[in-house]
This record gives C-alpha cells, structure tokens and sequence, in this order.
C-alpha cells in the first residue's frame, strides 16, 4: 500500500524498482509451482488453500492456518511446562517465554515507530497547512482511531457472542453435528473479513471519497492494529498448550476437558481470538488479491507448457 500510495503522489521512474521488487517477492512462489498455471490445479490449488484456512477448529490439523498462528505466537510466548501423564507433552520440548528485554524493541518499540512513521505523514495531509479560506478541523486521528479500534471492538463482541453459543450449545450439538465448531469459526472468521472491507469504505467516505487520503489513512491503520495485536501477544498472553486444546474448547464450548484450565483459559483465548481475527482477514485478503492476479493468466493458450518449459527447459511435445 505504501508503493501504491508513492505512485498516486510522487509518481517517478524510480518507484517501478519497488514495484519490481514487490512483485517478485508476492509471485516467486507461484512462478516455481511447476503446474500453477494448470487450469484444474489453480483451482485445486485454491480449494486447498481454502480449506488450510478454515480447518482445525473442530478437531486438531498440524497443516491449518491457526496451527500456523499458534506456532508463529510461541515465538514470544512459549509452551506451558511438561506435565507428566499428559500426552500432549511429549510432543515438543520445554520452550520458555521470551524475555521481555529480548523482545521489548522487535514487538513494541518496532511497531511503535511504525505507527509514528505512517500516522504523522496521514496528520500533516489532512492538516490543511496553507489553506486561507475558511479552513475547517478535520478531525484525521479520530478517524484513524475509529476506523482502527471499530474492527476489533466488532470482533470481540462476535466472539464473545459466539462464546456464549459455544458454551451453551457445542456438548449438545457437537454430538450430531461435528463441524459445529468450524460453523462457528467460519462465522468469525467472515464477519473479519466483512469489517475490515467495510472499514476501508469508511475510511474512503470520511475523506470524501478521495482514494489517495483513505489509502493513507489504511495505511495508518494497519499499523496501529499490528501495534495493538503485537502488544496484547507480547504483554498479555501466558504460555502456550502444546496441543490444540484451547482452541477446539472456545469454538466447541468443550471446556470440561481442561480441567482447572478452564477457569483461566477462556479468558487468555478471547485475546488470542481478537489478534487472530485480525490476522486471518488480513491473510484472507491478501491471499485472495494474489490468486486473482494471476487468474487472468490461465486464459493464455499454452500457459502451463510454456511456464513447464521456463523451470525444467523440457522440449514442448
């Protein structure tokens, strides 16, 4: 979005390096696929992509994106320490927590700057410095703050909502209905996604439908959220379970099964889920935006053999 806004304001020749740059890094992975540009494996390709998002959330899967999440998230909070007779113990070593002096400028200071670098340049474009006649506040950082903290607040009311439903319907209806915890996490996850589109036609709206000034105020955004979801994982979050059992107990209401863990568990799970909304709409989205770059390229006549003949330099037959 940064590259995207340079272009609209101070559009030179130079930008098209970081368009370049840009492309080669979102692309490469497609370009060595050897058949991605097979008509029935893109689309293959997509329904595996679709179901990496959406399962693990009713019963445990090691190749899913919250498996993914949670793995990325041990980073800063290790596992919980080895207990004996639980299964789940075997499965990795003692991982500790990082130490907060070890992570102080990576996760906070980082993203702080990050926030000052985007929100300041946002400021200045909407502060009419030079405007003689009749210059009106525009009001740009509770816009930002709106348009940032709305989303989340969303997300936490949908999922305490669904909490509710979990806790008062998953034993029972989980016992005739197995995907009841993926329904309810497909919920969840949609209504991310909806917020943070409809967020960016807010932001659109508020500056009255200029797209150079809502790209910059998203811009601003992202990384007021990143900073919001890095410090929640980074100061609120405790250890980790080794197994998925946390997870599959918030979106099933199956919380009996974790012992006295489920007096404090569901708790520390709502601000996993809040972060993990916000990660899953935007990987939705980017993910998405990628597949339907490269879809137009199906269309060319003998795509897949000329893309096989660039990798492997086989003789067309």
């Amino acid at each position: 979005m940064m590259v995207l806004f340079a272009t609209l304001t101070i559009w030179g020749v130079w930008v098209l390096y970081f368009w370049l740059s840009l492309l080669a890094f979102c692309v490469s992975p497609f370009i060595f696929n050897p058949h991605q540009f097979s008509w029935n494996d893109f689309f293959i390709d997509y329904r595996d992509f679709l179901r990496w998002l959406s399962r693990g959330n009713s019963r445990s899967h090691a190749s899913s994106w919250i498996a993914f999440c949670r793995l990325s998230r041990t980073r800063i909070t290790g596992y919980k320490r080895k207990i004996l007779g639980d299964p789940s113990s075997k499965l990795s070593g003692d991982v500790p927590r990082a130490q907060f002096t070890n992570i102080f400028f990576s996760e906070i200071v980082g993203p702080l700057v990050l926030v000052a670098v985007t929100l300041i340049p946002y400021l200045f474009i909407n502060a009419q410095t030079g405007v003689q006649d009749n210059p009106k506040a525009t009001n740009s950082l509770i816009r930002v703050g709106a348009v940032a903290f709305a989303p989340i607040a969303i997300n936490a009311g949908v999922l305490a909502a669904l909490f509710g439903m979990a806790c008062c319907m998953g034993p029972l209806l989980s016992m005739c209905c197995k995907k009841f915890g993926s329904v309810l996490a497909a919920i969840a996850h949609g209504v991310a996604v909806i917020m943070l589109l409809a967020f960016f036609e807010v932001m659109f709206f508020l500056e009255g439908w200029n797209f150079t000034k809502a790209l910059l105020g998203m811009i601003a955004v992202v990384a007021l959220q990143r900073f919001i979801f890095k410090l929640i994982i980074a100061l609120a979050l405790t250890r980790e379970f080794k197994s998925d059992s946390a997870n599959i107990a918030w979106w099933t209401g199956k919380w009996y099964a974790m012992g006295w863990h489920s007096v404090s568990q569901p708790g520390r799970e709502f601000l996993c889920k809040i972060t993990e909304l916000g990660m899953f709409a935007a990987d939705f989205i980017l993910g998405h935006f990628l597949l339907f770059i490269m879809l137009p390229v199906l269309a060319i006549p003998y795509i897949d053999k000329f893309h096989s003949v660039m990798l492997f330099w086989l003789r067309p037959r």
